[in-house]
Order: C-alpha cells, then sequence, then structure tokens
C-alpha cells in the first residue's frame, strides 16, 4: 500500500466512523470505545479477503468494552450486520449483493462466537453511501458491510 493509499483508507475510515455514529442514533463521546466494525469487499465480491478476517478475528477475540457487554451470552442487545454496496449496476442486483456480503461476515462471526440468535442481517444496496458517486460509478468505500454491537432494531 502506498502512502498516497494510506492517507485515503485513513480518511475512508475516519469518515466511516463519524457517519456510523450518527447512523447509530447515538452520538459517542470522542474518549468511548467503538461499539461498531466495518470491512470492505472488492468490486462484485462477497469473499471477506485477509484484512476484513483479521479485522472481525480482532474485535471477535478482543472487543471493546461495549462490544464485550454486547457479546456476553446473558445479554438480549443485538447485533446489526448491514451489507452496503457503490452505485455500479441495478439496485435489485446492489441490495441483492449487499445481502450476501452481510450473510458472509454473519457466517464468519458466528463461527468466531458471535450469537447468531441476536443477529439482525439486512442490506441497503447502494442507498447509503459513504462516499457519494454518479450513478454507475465504483467506490471502494461503498462497497462494505458494517456490523453494530447493541443496535436498534424493530426486529
Amino acid at each position: 500500500m502506498s502512502a498516497r493509499q494510506g492517507r485515503i483508507a485513513c480518511a475512508i475510515i475516519l469518515t466511516a466512523s463519524a457517519l456510523l455514529m450518527s447512523c447509530n442514533g447515538e452520538q459517542q463521546a470522542p474518549s468511548q470505545e467503538p461499539n461498531y466494525a466495518l470491512v470492505f469487499f472488492d468490486s462484485g465480491s462477497t469473499s471477506l479477503n485477509k484484512q476484513a478476517k483479521q479485522k472481525l478475528s480482532d474485535v471477535m477475540l478482543e472487543p471493546t468494552e461495549p462490544m464485550r457487554a454486547v457479546l456476553k451470552p446473558d445479554s438480549s442487545r443485538m447485533i446489526c450486520v448491514t451489507g452496503h454496496t457503490d452505485a455500479v449496476g441495478a439496485e435489485d442486483q446492489n441490495k441483492e449483493l449487499g445481502q450476501r456480503r452481510a450473510v458472509a461476515v454473519t457466517k464468519y462471526i458466528v463461527e468466531l462466537g458471535a450469537p447468531e440468535k441476536r443477529i439482525v442481517v439486512r442490506s441497503l444496496g447502494s442507498s447509503k453511501p459513504l462516499v457519494v458517486t454518479p450513478p454507475n460509478t465504483s467506490a471502494a468505500a461503498n462497497r462494505r458491510v458494517e456490523v453494530v454491537f447493541g443496535c436498534e432494531t424493530g426486529r
């Protein structure tokens, strides 16, 4: 990874963090530990790459305190796994691709010990981009799955 790519990745992660906190409905104070994780996908792919697997393994094996509280067996709090895509292709195909990405992440975190009964899996397709692009424009930051520990859901 070049220095430029590293700066871009850092900017994407910071933007994603801010967006997740606002989408979660609860602003976290800067000193609080995060309750979410993001993993990114190659275009058209539902396969977890090495970095995604490492990120999810780190989250599950060494969770922050907010994540640890949700992962406790006696917790009733939910885990939301939401798939997203870039703006390339038809929206019905993007919703389906986002769903398959979310399912892939769910399977992996369940293998690592996440409580399957308390996971909500969904797709938002290309409707909630981190980076706004013109139609049919690929953006790596938008090809992601968000895992939020302790999410609100109308299940």
